[in-house]
């Protein structure tokens, strides 16, 4: 089994509304549309999708595209939180990744168990076939991070090389990454 792990396409930035109902940007949407004709989706049998309009829209160019169906998975949600992106933004998922100070996001251990086992069911579901999921970076660093034992400096490592949008491959029941994300 090979499971994709997309992070979704870039976005437009709106201060005046939560991350969570970001949509994609021009440039986003193209990438979306980009990535959608990538070789990666020709065996897969279906994709799961965040419910936020990020991961929708990247999901929807790719399922469109290859005739593929998607289900949308509340449980794919990026880690819930009340700061926005900006200044001073890395160092704050760096401190999140170590497991430091509460800043009003949602604990590592409860959005990983959320993540992991929504991951874990569609894996289950799906068997031996090829499946993708369209989730956000921190929520998929920390599965990553679990599935493959990283510590919270290559945890980092792994959520700051994430490009918008970008794909991980692995084989979770060999827990082998095949493909990182950041690899092109």
């Amino acid at each position: 089994m090979r499971l994709y792990l997309v992070r979704h396409a870039n976005v437009a930035v709106r201060p005046d509304r939560p991350a969570s109902q970001w949509y994609l940007s021009p440039e986003g949407r193209a990438a979306a549309e980009a990535l959608a004709d990538e070789p990666y989706w020709a065996n897969l049998r279906g994709l799961h999708a965040s419910p936020e309009p990020k991961a929708v829209g990247t999901a929807q160019r790719i399922a469109v595209r290859r005739g593929l169906p998607m289900r949308i998975e509340p449980d794919l949600r990026e880690v819930e939180r009340r700061t926005s992106v900006g200044k001073g933004y890395s160092e704050l998922v760096r401190r999140y990744l170590q497991d430091e100070a509460d800043h009003g996001w949602e604990s590592r251990d409860t959005a990983l168990r959320r993540v992991r086992a929504c991951i874990d069911s569609i894996v289950a579901r799906h068997q031996a076939l090829e499946v993708g999921v369209v989730s956000h970076g921190l929520v998929l660093t920390l599965y990553l991070t679990d599935l493959l034992g990283l510590d919270a400096t290559a945890s980092y490592e792994l959520w700051d090389r994430m490009e918008w949008p970008d794909v991980a491959v692995i084989d979770p029941e060999a827990r082998k990454l095949e493909r990182g994300f950041g690899a092109g």
